[in-house]
């Protein structure tokens, strides 16, 4: 286990004492041994947490703290609450449940709560904390819906960029990732329609992460938008629906 590294202050080093970054460090990425990156996610984290990284999102923190969903060990959590941040971790079935098909087994690093992601509605005062949401699953578009209309305003994301192996289309239009609705502008029927979803956030600062081979997941920092910006409709191609309730509906 680490040791604690000492409150946020003034130069203080956060997460000074990061296993997984040590063993990132260390392995042979020329090389890599093909179980590595597994075997150190089902015990860590599924993204690298750096001194730099941890600072910004202690940065990010309101008075009421952090909230993170879909904590899994709580690795993130847990370095932050070393360097004295408030956070509430927590995931729909924490580590070590055999329910959860990522960190079943895995000893969790610090206490995460059971709960979903619609726990953001009740915790609008402190900072969203996002790492690797299910790619093409809902749940993490529905949280920022979510928490913007309870009146979050800020959002930090660990993951990749919009058509990676994180969130959905749905996902990165809300943080207003896309310019248009690139399914109807390029008729792509393979790409869910975009069409009218109006971007809950905005991109205002983005920090590298280690990366593993192939991989491209970095640390986002966005605010509430809050002047009405959003996307305009493509010309008719398609028409604007409840695209919620569409990608939540069971397929036929």
């Amino acid at each position: 286990m680490t040791q604690p590294v000492g409150p946020l202050a003034g130069g203080d080093a956060i997460g000074s004492t990061n296993p997984l970054l040590d063993e990132w460090e260390g392995a042979d990425l020329e090389r890599p041994d093909p179980q590595l990156r597994s075997r150190l996610l089902s015990r860590y984290s599924f993204a690298i947490p750096t001194e730099s990284a941890l600072m910004s999102v202690a940065g990010e923190t309101t008075e009421a703290g952090i909230l993170e969903i879909g904590a899994g060990t709580g690795y993130w959590a847990h370095l932050l609450r070393l360097a004295g941040v408030d956070v509430l971790a927590s995931d729909t079935t924490p580590a070590p449940s055999r329910s959860n098909r990522w960190f079943a087994g895995s000893q969790p690093w610090t206490d995460v709560v059971a709960a979903d992601h619609r726990i953001v509605a009740q915790h609008a005062d402190r900072t969203l904390l996002i790492i690797w949401p299910t790619k093409n699953e809902v749940w993490a578009a529905e949280a920022l819906e979510l928490y913007w209309d309870a009146g979050g305003q800020t959002v930090v994301y660990v993951g990749e960029p919009p058509g990676g192996r994180t969130g959905d289309d749905l996902f990165h239009a809300l943080l207003g990732e896309y310019d248009r609705c690139w399914g109807c502008s390029f008729g792509i029927v393979t790409m869910p329609c975009i069409c009218g979803v109006r971007p809950r956030f905005r991109r205002v600062r983005n920090i590298t992460l280690p990366h593993w081979p192939g991989f491209s997941d970095d640390l986002f920092v966005y605010r509430r938008i809050t002047d009405g910006a959003q996307l305009q409709p493509s010309a008719g191609r398609r028409r604007a629906r409840s695209w919620w309730r569409d990608r939540a509906a069971p397929a036929a």
